[in-house]
């Protein structure tokens, strides 16, 4: 790591959120760290968002104030309402620091969260990755996560092909290294998260966890994602399906890993059992689901068909899985 504090850039990514952005920001501004900026994107709010970040820029510009080789900084940006994968990408791509930070608006960091995330990984220089634990807001009520979405730490990919096992706004990560794994997939409306994850761990990076509570997140709004679509396993189908694809078109069939060396061989062989199920097992449920509601599952049964070919679904063919109007 080439400082003791390197440039952190924070992305937070905004929609309709005028009531919660002030508190996010606000956990911003009390972080102990003391070099990062900070890039908040309005995804085309139709409310007041925008007209209050320009309206509050000057006076958050004054709270932090500083001097000397380590510099806070702020940049609002306004964009066309493309979801939050597009705003996410927009914000990383206009950072510059060594590591990225995510928050998204209705959370809250506690002031250490910086400083204690960086000295983890100056500790563990080989983690480039890494998540905190955290606590759940539920109406006031602050509750730990428990059984299945605790938090785990390095290779846990069997865990995250079943369920999101990383939040957005614990997570930090080296950019170069992420630019290498890719930005999040903008044409997934949900879920685009867990297909992250699922990327980075099936390349081999562990994800570290700092095992204390960092984060609030607040549950309960309207407006979350996870409570806006019908049938969320064809988001994860989706994701799995366009990552296996990948794999084929970068020669990662099974006819081709006889270059690899036998170690990666048991690595590739076992991660491509465990993508293999957790398609095979979403497939199901969907189609299952789809006959008892008397509808058409032709579609899936080709990609079924198509898979255990171990052949790639076209493009064209995987956007139906995304087609609000089938579900």
């Amino acid at each position: 790591m080439s400082s003791k504090t390197p440039l952190i850039s924070i992305v937070i990514p905004t929609y309709n959120r005028q009531h919660l952005i002030e508190r996010a920001v606000q956990s911003v501004f009390r972080q102990t760290y003391p070099h990062w900026e900070l890039h908040i994107i309005d995804d085309g709010s139709t409310d007041n968002t925008w007209s209050f970040l320009l309206a509050n820029l000057p006076s958050w510009k004054r709270q932090i104030q500083s001097f000397g080789r380590n510099n806070k900084s702020i940049q609002i940006h306004q964009t066309e309402h493309r979801g939050v994968s597009h705003a996410r990408n927009f914000g990383i791509g206009k950072s510059v620091g060594e590591w990225i930070s995510l928050l998204d608006s209705d959370d809250e960091w506690y002031p250490e969260k910086l400083t204690k995330q960086i000295e983890f990984h100056h500790e563990h220089p080989e983690i480039l990755f890494s998540q905190t634990k955290e606590v759940w807001n539920k109406k006031g009520n602050l509750l730990e996560p428990k059984g299945k979405y605790q938090k785990r730490s390095g290779d846990f990919l069997k865990e995250s092909l079943e369920i999101c096992m990383v939040t957005c706004s614990s997570f930090m990560a080296h950019k170069k290294t992420w630019e290498s794994v890719g930005n999040f997939r903008e044409e997934m409306k949900t879920c685009e998260d867990y297909d992250l994850w699922n990327r980075i761990l099936l390349k081999q990076y562990p994800i570290g966890l700092l095992a204390e509570n960092l984060l609030v997140r607040y549950g309960g709004h309207e407006d979350q994602l996870s409570n806006q679509f019908q049938a969320v396993e064809r988001f994860r189908l989706y994701s799995l399906l366009s990552t296996r694809n990948e794999q084929i078109s970068n020669g990662e069939s099974i006819q081709n890993r006889n270059h690899l060396s036998e170690e990666n061989q048991s690595f590739h062989g076992n991660s491509r059992n465990l993508l293999k199920e957790a398609i095979l097992e979403r497939m199901d449920t969907l189609v299952q689901g789809r006959k008892k509601r008397g509808k058409d599952v032709q579609f899936l049964t080709h990609f079924q068909s198509l898979f255990l070919k171990d052949e790639p679904i076209p493009q064209k063919d995987l956007l139906t899985l995304l087609d609000d109007s089938l579900f």
